[in-house]
């Protein structure tokens, strides 16, 4: 007799939801030493973004937290613009493609996701170091 494996969320989709709340902090931080004071808005912003990884045990829990944060973080990435905050679009699509990168179900797309959201940080980071 086989015992059940809890099956989790695959490393490659937590590593796109930790890449989600990561990256635009990097140009946040540095431009809140500049004067401007969105540094607790953008933490914020980036705990919310994070909330998936809570959920790394239940896959299905996983999938609807971040359809949740998506809905949410995608307005507010327009709202906040002035603040900043449009630096977390890409970190919606980030999170849009976590939710599919799981090579267990999907091998060849989930390897695509993965790229497309490793991309999408070197991109955000590249530009902004080339300020």
């Amino acid at each position: 007799m086989q015992a059940a494996a809890r099956e989790g969320v695959h490393p490659w989709q937590f590593g796109l939801v930790l890449l989600a709340a990561t990256t635009p902090l990097i140009p946040l931080i540095s431009w809140s030493g500049q004067g401007y004071d969105i540094l607790s808005l953008a933490l914020v912003t980036a705990g919310v973004a994070a909330l998936p990884l809570l959920l790394h045990a239940r896959p299905s829990g996983f999938g609807w937290c971040i359809a949740v944060v998506s809905v949410l973080l995608l307005p507010w990435t327009f709202v906040g613009a002035m603040a900043g905050m449009f630096l977390f679009f890409p970190s919606v699509l980030q999170l849009w493609l976590a939710a599919g990168a799981d090579p267990r179900r999907r091998p060849t797309a989930a390897k695509a996701m993965t790229v497309a959201g490793l991309l999408l940080s070197v991109v955000v980071l590249a530009r902004f170091l080339s300020e």
